[in-house]
């Protein structure tokens, strides 16, 4: 398959202003020829990656030429500007221990490591609203981004943001978020945060903590699998800065606590993977953590299925209670907890629904008949 330039939207004087595409536009798209791409294979999926259905079967396929040509030089940036900002730190004076960041480094050295980390993010941000799976907001008219749900789902109209703009998807956009962030956060050595990776299945680093986690989702979504949209920008630009995170080339799937049948050969072998696995990091958390106070647990499963008697039934559900049970846990109470803003992609989608469900149970029989034939 191939791609038809449609349309042109300029910025106006506090409006947007649409033209029609000419063949100096198309010439211009043309023109991109990138040097790499992110050729690795999207997984054979459907229920969560749609492109390979239709022979896009890698993630350089979900880029235009001219998206590849941007993403790839500003990933090539990330480690420029970590130079820059290194010697620049010392030139003002900074003082530098020589150590990385991933070394605890508190000097110039370090520094640049924590600006590159962050450009490094706002790449694969970038990447998010440099695809050609980025469709079109018509209400805000703005590039909608790639991950609207976590799924990767086949977009047949999509556009091609420009990221020196001042509109949705451009680069110094998103970078403001994380700026505001930072600008808030307190720098005294007695308020600091830490971050550390651990296998919940072996952990003890809730031992005597009082304990809130959110795990997988059963089969709901794949999150190791998506997150290679992300890993594959983010170890281009990083990798020379943080080896260790990225040692291989996607993202490590082996051990994810994940009921993914094309992984395990099967639908009732990924659940007695995801039961053993469940099983061990429950009780990890019974071990370890305060025996003075409750663990808390969100478990956002939803899917529903009808038993041969008719009723309804949760697979995902009944098989991470059963984990949580087995362990010795005692259950004291479920409650629904409104955790996502209603005009997410999914939330919108639904809404629709609904409302489209209403209209027709207000219609008579013969409205009803003559909206289904047209």
């Amino acid at each position: 398959m191939g791609a038809q330039l449609m349309a042109v939207v300029a910025e106006g004087d506090r409006e947007r202003v649409y033209l029609n595409a000419t063949s100096k536009h198309d010439t211009a798209t043309a023109t991109a020829i990138p040097d790499w791409g992110p050729d690795q294979e999207m997984p054979n999926d459907r229920r969560w990656f749609s492109p390979p259905i239709y022979g896009m079967a890698t993630y350089s396929d979900l880029f235009t030429p001219r998206q590849l040509v941007a993403l790839t030089t500003f990933s090539d940036l990330v480690g420029e500007a970590r130079d820059r900002i290194v010697r620049d730190a010392k030139v003002a004076g900074m003082p530098d221990d020589g150590k990385a960041l991933r070394d605890r480094g508190r000097g110039a050295t370090g520094y640049g490591d924590a600006v590159g980390a962050y450009l490094g993010l706002a790449v694969s941000r970038l990447a998010n609203f440099s695809s050609s799976l980025a469709s079109w907001n018509t209400t805000a008219q703005g590039v909608r981004q790639t991950f609207g749900r976590q799924a990767l789902p086949m977009v047949w109209d999509f556009c091609e943001s420009s990221p020196f703009s001042s509109s949705s998807g451009n680069w110094l956009g998103l970078l403001r978020d994380p700026v505001k962030l930072l600008e808030h956060l307190p720098t005294t050595t007695t308020c600091r945060g830490a971050v550390s990776q651990h296998d919940a299945q072996q952990q003890t680093l809730s031992s005597g903590k009082v304990v809130s986690t959110d795990p997988p989702y059963y089969d709901n979504i794949g999150y190791a699998d998506l997150s290679d949209f992300f890993y594959l920008w983010l170890r281009r630009s990083l990798a020379s800065q943080f080896p260790e995170l990225f040692l291989s080339m996607t993202v490590p799937k082996a051990e994810e606590l994940v009921a993914t049948p094309h992984r395990h050969g099967g639908k009732t072998e990924a659940e007695r993977f995801f039961l053993a696995g469940m099983v061990q990091a429950m009780r990890r958390l019974a071990l370890e953590s305060h025996p003075g106070y409750p663990v808390t647990i969100y478990y956002a499963f939803k899917q529903s299925e009808t038993t041969a008697g008719g009723g309804m039934s949760s697979t995902g559900w009944e098989t991470f209670l059963e984990a949580v049970i087995k362990v010795g846990f005692s259950i004291t109470g479920t409650w629904p907890m409104r955790t996502e803003r209603p005009n997410r992609l999914t939330g919108l989608r639904q809404q629709r629904t609904r409302l489209v469900h209403r209209s027709r149970l207000s219609q008579t029989p013969q409205q009803s008949q003559r909206d289904h034939s047209s």
